[in-house]
Formats: C-alpha cells, structure tokens, sequence
C-alpha cells in the first residue's frame, strides 16, 4: 500500500493587463490611485519594482511572454503578427505535462489560442468597446452586453471551477482589456467610479514640459505627440490631470473584477496550490514629455506593474530587473516541466526565493519594425544608464540616425540627453557595443 503524500497540484494563473504602466496600482506606493484587491495580493507577494518588457505594444509584448523569446526570434514584432511556424508557448509545454489550459480575454495574435497550447478558449480578438462586444465563448459567438470586465471575470471563475474538478493541474491565461482605451478611444469607466476620484488632486508629470529637444526630430509630429496635444489636450495641464483620473478609474474597475476572481481563488480553497502572476503587457504615457501611446523606450513605456503569488515564497519587495520574457521559464519551472533551450528568458524562482544569485545587469529593447508612428528603435538599459539608437524607417541595417543616452540615477525622467557630453563617450561605446551583442545574440538564436 503506497501511503505516500501526493505531489501538490501546482496551479498558474496568469493576469495580463492592458496598457497598465508601472505606476499604476497602490501598492506601488502611487496614493491616488484605487487598488484595493491587487494591493491586497501583491502585500502577499514578490513584487517587482524593475520589471519591464522587450517590445512596448500589444502583441510582441503577448507573443514575448508565451514564448519565453524575443519578437525578432518568435516573429511577432509588429501589431497582430503570429508566431513562426515551429514557435512553442508555455501552454504546449503545460499541457504536454498533463495540465488543463485555459485562456480567457483579450486575444491579439494572428495565430489562434488552441494553436497557441490553450484548449479551453474565450476570448474576443483585439480591442473594442466595453460593452455589446462580440466573444467567441468555447467555441460559440456571442454578444456580450454586460461590462466586458466583468463577463472575463464570470468566464476566468467557471474555468477554475471546471479545471479543480479534474484530476490534473490548471493554467489560466487572464488577459483583460483593461485599461486600454475603447473603440472611441476613451476610457469609459463606470460613473459611480469615476466620481470617486473626481475631487483627487494629481501632479503632474515631472516631465510634462518637455520640448523633446535632445529627443529624435520626428518626434515633433509623430502621432504619439500629435494625438496628445490636438486630440487629448494635453498642452493644458487641466486635461493632463483629467485624463489621468479617466485612466485610474478604469483600473479601479479592472480591480474590483479581478477582486472576483482572487475572491473565488481562495473560497475554492486554491490558494496554497496557485501560483498567480500579475503583469501588464506595455506602460503608457500619459502627458510625460507631452506624449501619448507606447512603443517609444523610455520609462513610463518600457516599464510595467509585476508581482508573484506563489506558495511558501516569503512577501517582499525585489528590486532587480525582470522581464515579459522571464515568464515562461518561471512558469516551467514551477510546475515542472521542461525548459525549452531556445528561451531568452530565466526562471524566476531564485528571485521569489530570495536567493543570491548572478542576474542580468541590462537587457535589450528592441523595437525594429516600430509602430503605431514611431520610428524602428534598440535601446540597451542597464541600472544606471539607457543608451537608445532610432532608425530611418526599413534601415535598421543602416548606421542609427539619432542616439539618446540616459543617466537614470540623475535624470529618472529622461530629460537630458548626454550623447554628446565628452565625458560620457567611453561610456556610450560600452553600451553600444552591448547592445551589438545582444542584438547578434538574439537574432542567432530564431530556433
């Protein structure tokens, strides 16, 4: 008779925000914003302060998580691109180790879920509206009329109570589309929740006043700054603080949802079973250096929210720099499987330990194609310095037409551009030639 204790079920359950920056949650330490549910998490868990991802924009930022590879490798670099033939998720590696995937939410990849590793599916392609949106529910297209939000929370629940009923482990992939703006471009959150931040008084960013002199010429009439200036207004410091609060109160809608599905995690009694990651997919500007939208390598872009729930992982803050690409190794590694070779990314679980371990003291940004208006970009960031080269558009072979350098340490808000400065010219070399290597090193390794 075997009286053994049966290994514990490892559960993962992935949150993927949308367009949430860094900063954009209380536990943070922002004291503007409301995030009860998440700050109740993350207060239980390793939180990221440093965590950024690879590419600034939907899709390569999706495709960079599944994968564990960067876009120029896995073949999502642009806005609704699929993976290359051959590329493997985490959810092909799951479910080959027995586990019931699931994804619900926002999908925005050209190749479908079930291709993808997820056999349970719900989910609606790119963005839209809040409300009346069309889902394809398990197979079935349908309308949804209630609050998009909430309907992803009804649908992430009935998954994990189906999934702890079967005799195997579960992954859910929970994308929101949440805080992305809607098909108006607005972000349309619910009366009762805006009003709650009507009378909070917001700052406004320290880099509001940016002339971007020092910055690429384009940026002048990209459609990031135009958009920000002729549609949002953002030339009136008023406007700035408005839409500021408009962005915080869809997130607080976004919180009280996923309140749900935390709530349901721990009345099924799945809690001491689930590893539960929380991360948004790109940062957002909204007003610094006058801009608006992603893509472009500076902070409030490049930088997002990130924090582990795991079993037995002691709460605590982690200040080392993490990226979308270290996901899927960590996802593997916890629930046992294999760890493909090819992976860009490493395992976090030395970190969620508290282990003393050799990391990364810089990663690569790469933006090749560019998008949504900005022009193809590499940026090499390290603790203390960001080094970033703009292309001509389709010359990303070429000699850079514009380079920035960064000292983070003096100038955390990226105002002054140092490229030209006598005394950091060796420095400049050093990160060019980085980046180089990084650069052959990621396009070397396609498979």
């Amino acid at each position: 008779m075997n009286t053994s204790t049966p290994a514990p079920r490892r559960n993962v359950i992935v949150i993927f925000t949308d367009d949430q920056r860094y900063d954009a949650a209380g536990y943070t330490g922002n004291r503007h914003i409301q995030t009860p549910h998440l700050d109740a998490l993350a207060a239980r868990a390793v939180r990221f302060s440093n965590a950024f991802v690879t590419l600034s924009i939907c899709s390569p930022s999706r495709a960079a998580l599944l994968t564990g590879r960067y876009g120029s490798a896995n073949g999502v670099t642009n806005l609704g691109g699929g993976l290359n033939i051959g590329e493997r998720t985490f959810a092909h590696a799951l479910r080959e180790a027995g586990y019931h995937t699931g994804l619900v939410g926002k999908w925005h990849l050209a190749n479908s879920p079930q291709e993808c590793g997820f056999e349970d599916a719900t989910y609606f392609v790119s963005n839209g509206s809040y409300y009346n949106r069309k889902v394809l529910e398990r197979g079935e297209e349908i309308a949804v009329e209630q609050h998009i939000e909430s309907y992803n929370a009804r649908q992430a629940i009935d998954f994990i109570q189906r999934a702890a009923e079967r005799d195997e482990p579960f992954a859910l992939f929970l994308c929101p589309q949440l805080p992305h703006l809607d098909h108006r471009h607005k972000w349309d959150a619910r009366p009762e929740t805006l009003a709650r931040y009507e009378k909070t008084d917001l700052p406004l960013p320290a880099s509001w006043n940016d002339d971007l002199s020092g910055k690429p010429p384009y940026l002048q009439s990209a459609r990031s700054r135009v958009k920000a200036i002729e549609d949002y207004g953002y030339d009136d410091g008023a406007r700035v603080r408005q839409h500021t609060r408009e962005y915080y109160a869809v997130i607080t809608d976004l919180d009280a949802a996923l309140g749900q599905v935390l709530a349901a995690v721990e009345e099924m009694g799945l809690r001491d079973d689930t590893m539960i990651i929380v991360m948004g997919d790109n940062g957002w500007f909204v007003g610094e250096h006058r801009l608006t939208s992603k893509v472009l390598p500076y902070e409030e872009s490049m930088r997002v929210p990130l924090f582990v729930y795991a079993p037995g992982m002691a709460p605590r803050a982690e200040t080392r720099m993490v990226l979308n690409i270290d996901l899927a190794p960590t996802i593997l590694e916890w629930a046992g499987a294999p760890r493909p070779q090819n992976l860009h990314g490493r395992s976090l679980l030395p970190l969620l330990r508290g282990e003393t371990t050799a990391w990364r003291t810089s990663f690569l940004y790469e933006a090749p194609q560019g998008e949504l208006g900005i022009r193809p970009n590499f940026a090499l960031r390290t603790e203390r310095w960001k080094y970033i080269a703009t292309f001509a558009d389709g010359a990303t072979h070429d000699a850079p037409v514009f380079e920035e350098l960064y000292d983070l340490h003096d100038d955390p808000h990226e105002m002054t551009n140092r490229i030209r400065a006598a005394e950091y010219r060796e420095t400049t070399e050093q990160l060019k030639t980085e980046l180089e290597q990084q650069c052959r090193f990621v396009q070397r390794s396609h498979f």
